[in-house]
């Protein structure tokens, strides 16, 4: 008896000494698995994540306010429309840039920051061509997002789209450059085109218009623009060197530097399809073919008119109208251009003052 009372009492010992060491606190536990680290769990280096975290601070949602003309049965009568974008805080003092459709006609805007204060807006100038716009609110400080240099761009490169689509605030999208120099033709009235544009797969939608496009380094390579209904995976950016480009001469001048007409590049193809539907042969078959000059600008004043055919700048041959336009641009403010044009078969000369 004596003696299986010790053996019982060494078993229940030994099932105290089991039961502490299972329960009691320990530094490591026995299954990693079951308890939860205090180590952030994902990979946080991936581009796009620290890309977000750098530039979504300066992406701004663009609320606007506008009267448009709505019929009723017999009647028509002006009705308030709200409208929703996106843009991109370009300069600390408080210039954002965006697209021109979305502030065009506007009588309110609100910009309203990742932060959660909503400001004031003021376009400072639009250009339709390139549409863009640069709006001002009042403030300093703001945090910006840095331009990139877009002639660099390879097709299958990765980028990162921040926007409002849809009223969805700070929206992040990724895809690859599907294309570049893309014109998108946006007029077929005034034979319009968006030029130069960047395609591209990442996903964008209806508010994302005025948001930036970004590499992987987190530059602005493009400001997202517009989408083709219909369309999977086909969107459009204006790319960053023209955005820049234009945004200085508005913020500098109040406008963009331009010559005044509509046009596209004349070629040896083009030339022979309007001589088989008009029955009348061009002069020349390469150039710069105007066909529309606008009223109150440089190439009204030179005395261009629809129909010409711009072949050369300074006494150097032009291929088309992306030369010319070029040669505008590297003119500048207060510059002049020699041009030579042809109106029917008669050679002409004229001087644009810009």
């Amino acid at each position: 008896m004596k003696t299986r009372g010790i053996l019982v009492g060494a078993l229940v010992f030994i099932v105290l000494i089991m039961a502490w060491v299972m329960f009691s606190p320990s530094d490591t536990p026995m299954d990693d698995s079951a308890v939860e680290s205090k180590e952030p769990q994902g990979n946080w280096s991936e581009p796009a994540v620290q890309v977000v975290e750098r530039v979504g601070p300066a992406v701004v949602k663009i609320e606007t306010m506008r009267e448009v003309v709505v019929d009723q049965f017999f009647f028509q009568q002006l009705q308030r429309q709200q409208g929703v974008g996106s843009g991109v805080i370009y300069r600390e003092d408080g210039y954002v840039l965006t697209n021109n459709h979305v502030v065009e006609g506007s009588e309110q805007i609100s910009v309203r920051l990742p932060d959660g204060r909503s400001l004031a807006g003021n376009v400072v100038g639009r250009d339709s061509l390139t549409d863009l716009a640069v709006v001002k609110v009042e403030a300093t400080g703001l945090p910006t997002a840095k331009m990139g240099n877009s002639d660099d761009l390879r097709v299958g490169q990765m980028v990162i789209a921040i926007g409002n689509p849809l009223g969805q605030d700070n929206t992040v999208t990724t895809g690859v450059i599907s294309a570049v120099n893309r014109d998108l033709l946006v007029d077929a009235k005034e034979n319009r085109y968006l030029e130069s544009m960047i395609q591209t797969d990442a996903a964008i939608n209806p508010g994302n218009s005025g948001g930036p496009l970004l590499n992987q380094s987190g530059q602005v390579i493009g400001i997202t623009t517009a989408i083709i209904e219909q369309a999977q995976g086909i969107g459009f950016a204006i790319p960053a060197t023209t955005a820049k480009l234009i945004a200085d001469q508005i913020i500098e001048k109040g406008k963009p530097l331009r010559l005044g007409v509509l046009g596209g590049s004349l070629t040896p193809a083009l030339a022979k399809s309007i001589q088989e539907q008009t029955g009348i042969k061009l002069a020349v078959e390469r150039g710069a073919f105007l066909t529309r000059v606008m009223p109150d600008t440089p190439a009204q004043a030179a005395g261009l008119a629809q129909g010409d055919i711009v072949t050369a700048v300074n006494g150097e041959e032009i291929a088309g109208i992306r030369e010319l336009r070029d040669a505008v641009q590297k003119a500048g403010f207060g510059g002049s251009l020699a041009l030579t044009y042809y109106r029917g078969s008669e050679q002409m000369q004229t001087k644009v003052q810009l």
